[in-house]
């Protein structure tokens, strides 16, 4: 069975029926008005046989050229991967400089000019950008080419049609050139309007190629970081899929974002960490930027690197990222290691928000006995235990105003040793030592014994790291 051209309906249609709308010398049916129309050739549709006789032999042969490059500009779209050959037989045809821009007037691609700006600058000279911008957007508007007197009056003609996806003009196709030079004004405008549509069915090919892609490559990420079996051989697969080299370690960071990301378009959060670490994997999830990142080799600890990142993409460069906190794995030598990172990563986010420490970046390296707490599902039940050890000590230090709880937990941090405690406080150290009698005569606890001394020195860890409880 032979396949249908989807081109083939139009490459030929077309210009003619585009010419019936711009050419104010032709009839809605695409030939001179003043002309007979003559009986249609054989194998012809009849508009174009019509316009096989037009007023003038000149006339006659333009047309001829405007209906065989659009015929190969529309057998260019049913095979070309990109913009260029498009744009190079437009330029060819049409004797103009044409370049593509999408909508941040990043240049796409371009031929017989040196850049997009050679034409832009025709538009908007010097640093009118508002002006450009506004001609843009009037062809966005209308969804039709327009042709926009030369500000530099030059006697140039320039030509902006949108390029459309669907309902969305994702770019448009300028075109710049002397009036005298290749074919009549508009005659140009619909070619330039028909490689504008064209443009758009090879942009739309490569969206949904990028699309099919990005899901693939998302499914892979999610199936490395979500992992429940270490032994899969699947997973060192999908990381050399993703071009991820264990020939050094890897540690994940988590950027937490408050709010679900809209749309599909990177958020300025997922372009910050992408930027920071271009050897990075990074994906964007639900309520979530995750990065798998190379451990580098400037002598910081993975931690130390993390953080750093973690503090980067908070910061934003004077840009609101939208991030409200990040949380740092440790590393890994295999793709195996990648999920433990990934939960570790999020139990550093979770140890943040329990110790009223939101909005800052957070080490698993670093959580030290918190790395037990938090598997505790319930923050309540931390708390009754703490209370039930130094809750008699906790309501002295509200009643007193004396920093019990602190000299306690500076006192187990130096390793039992008074002095050094008073001097981390500024203290006397004949005052931190009857601050620990008071504190053994209060709990009933005996800092002496080993017992005691470890649910003291584990409820003060509670009450002074989890500064959120019930």
């Amino acid at each position: 069975m032979t396949q249908r051209n989807p081109f083939r309906a139009t490459e030929l249609a077309l210009p003619v029926v585009l010419a019936a709308r711009y050419c104010p010398r032709m009839s809605v049916a695409g030939v001179p008005a003043q002309v007979a129309v003559p009986a249609a050739a054989p194998g012809l549709p009849a508009p174009l046989a019509a316009a096989a006789e037009p007023a003038g032999q000149a006339d006659s042969a333009q047309l001829r050229k405007l209906v065989a490059m659009c015929s190969h500009l529309s057998a260019l779209a049913s095979q070309a991967a990109d913009l260029t050959p498009i744009v190079e037989v437009l330029a060819a045809g049409i004797g103009s400089g044409v370049a593509v821009v999408d909508q941040g007037l990043q240049t796409l691609a371009f031929a017989n000019v040196t850049s997009a700006r050679e034409i832009t600058g025709r538009l908007a000279p010097g640093a009118a950008e508002a002006k450009l911008r506004a001609v843009l957007a009037t062809a966005a508007r209308t969804r039709r080419a327009l042709a926009v007197p030369d500000a530099g009056q030059s006697g140039w003609l320039v030509i902006v049609a949108p390029v459309s996806v669907g309902d969305e003009v994702v770019g448009h196709v300028l075109t710049a050139g002397s009036r005298e030079a290749g074919l009549p004004a508009d005659m140009r405008l619909l070619a330039t309007e028909h490689a504008a549509m064209l443009c758009g069915v090879v942009l739309g090919r490569e969206l949904v190629a990028g699309a099919a892609a990005g899901r693939a490559r998302q499914q892979l990420i999610d199936g490395l970081i979500l992992s429940r079996d270490p032994a899969d051989p699947e997973l060192d697969r999908w990381a050399r899929y993703l071009g991820i080299d264990f020939a050094r370690p890897h540690f994940v960071i988590v950027l937490a974002l408050p709010e679900p990301r809209p749309g599909s378009m990177p958020s300025p959060a997922e372009l910050q960490l992408a930027g920071r670490a271009p050897d990075a994997v990074v994906a964007a999830r639900s309520d979530e930027i995750v990065g798998i990142v190379p451990v580098g080799r400037d002598g910081r600890s993975p931690a130390d690197q993390g953080r750093a990142l973690g503090l980067a993409c908070l910061a934003g460069e004077g840009q609101r990222t939208g991030v409200s906190g990040a949380g740092i794995g440790t590393p890994g030598a295999s793709a195996a290691e990648i999920a433990r990172s990934y939960a570790e990563a999020r139990h550093a986010l979770a140890a943040g928000r329990r110790m009223g420490r939101a909005g800052t970046v957070a080490a698993f390296a670093d959580l030290g006995i918190h790395r037990l707490l938090l598997r505790v599902p319930n923050v309540g039940d931390l708390w009754e235990f703490a209370d039930e050890v130094l809750g008699a000590l906790r309501r002295e230090e509200r009643a007193t105003g004396i920093e019990y709880l602190r000299t306690l937990s500076v006192y187990f941090q130096e390793s039992g040793s008074p002095r050094r405690a008073a001097e981390r406080l500024h203290l006397h150290p004949n005052t931190v030592s009857y601050r620990l009698r008071r504190a053994e005569e209060l709990t009933g606890l005996s800092l002496g014994i080993h017992r005691d001394r470890l649910m003291a020195e584990i409820a003060a860890e509670i009450m002074t790291g989890l500064e959120v409880h019930p």
